[in-house]
Formats: structure tokens, C-alpha cells, sequence
């Protein structure tokens, strides 16, 4: 009898540990470092420049005051200009501010000198953060839509970007060896 019940208490085991093992999720391949296709000033030019003026044309210009229409055409700009409208246009920009800061710190990116983007130096990490809380701010004052709220907001903006500029980015030009170089 006690050959059986023992039997019977492996059995039931092995069938939780089955069902343990059958409920845990599949391990994945880790998945490879992919390399940065642009450099830091593309990224910059494409992304941060663009955003960044779209939403410091708050201080001037109410998101949600009607646009006038353009008298060019036949180009994807013209084109497209209206397909996002009003403070959508400030809140997508504020997300790409914000969610590009991952972008800056893609291990592998290099400068357009060639130089690698300082992103394990402590004050660029910190210029990175922020950028990210100066985007988020900003998310949240245009997601009120009041435009004096979202241009007090870009003063942090600005700031954020000055900050970096100052150390990393205005030592000539732009293929300037003595950019991308940290403060000694």
C-alpha cells in the first residue's frame, strides 16, 4: 500500500510541476543591439529641430486658431500640413521631443564628426533627462490646450537645449573635431 501511495504523490507531482512548467511563458532569443542608422545632428535636424519650433510657435501663434491655406500645392508638405491640426500638432511634437531622448542615447550612435555620442557621460545623461521632463512638461501644459501655459512651458524647452548646446554642440562647425567632446 505504501509502494502505491507513493507512486500516486510522484505522479501527482509531476503533474503540478507540468503545469507550473506549461504556465510559464516561453523564453525569447534576446533580441540583437540594432545599430544606429543616423548620426546625432540628424537626429537633431529631423526630429529635435522640427518639433522643437512647432512648439515654440506656440508663443506666437494659437494652435486652435484657424490656419490660412496654402497657395502652394502639389507638394507632400502641402499636401499633408492639415492632416494633423491645432494642438495635436504641439502634443505629437512634445511625444517626439520626449521619446527621441532614447534615440540620443542609442548605444553606437556616433556625431557627425565620427566621434561617439557622449551618452555615458554623466552631465549628457543628465542634459537627456532634461530633455525628456522639458517634452513631458510640455506634453502636459498643450494637452490643456491654453497657449500661455504651453509657452511658459518652452522656456524649460529652451533651456534644455542650451544646456547641451553649450557644452557639446557650439565649438564650431559641424564636423568639428571639438564637438561631441566632453568638458574637461
Amino acid at each position: 500500500m505504501r509502494l502505491l501511495a507513493t507512486g500516486a504523490a510522484i505522479a501527482l507531482a509531476s503533474a503540478a510541476v507540468s503545469s507550473v512548467v506549461a504556465a510559464r511563458p516561453p523564453k525569447t532569443a534576446a533580441r540583437p543591439a540594432v545599430k544606429p542608422t543616423g548620426t546625432l545632428a540628424q537626429i537633431m535636424r529631423g526630429i529635435y529641430f522640427p518639433n522643437a519650433n512647432l512648439i515654440f510657435d506656440v508663443q506666437q501663434r494659437d494652435p486652435a486658431a484657424p490656419r490660412q491655406k496654402s497657395d502652394t500645392g502639389g507638394t507632400a508638405t502641402d499636401t499633408y500640413s492639415n492632416a494633423y491640426t491645432g494642438w495635436e500638432v504641439v502634443e505629437n511634437a512634445a511625444v517626439a521631443l520626449t521619446d527621441g531622448v532614447d534615440l540620443l542615447l542609442a548605444p553606437g550612435r556616433l556625431c557627425q564628426n565620427g566621434k561617439p555620442v557622449p551618452s555615458q557621460q554623466t552631465d549628457f545623461k543628465k542634459f537627456a533627462g532634461d530633455m525628456r521632463k522639458a517634452g513631458l512638461q510640455v506634453l502636459q501644459a498643450a494637452r490643456t490646450k491654453n497657449q500661455e501655459k504651453t509657452s511658459d512651458a518652452t522656456n524649460d524647452l529652451a533651456d534644455a537645449c542650451a544646456s547641451c548646446h553649450s557644452v557639446y554642440r557650439d565649438k564650431g562647425p559641424a564636423d568639428s573635431p571639438a564637438r561631441c567632446t566632453p568638458s574637461k
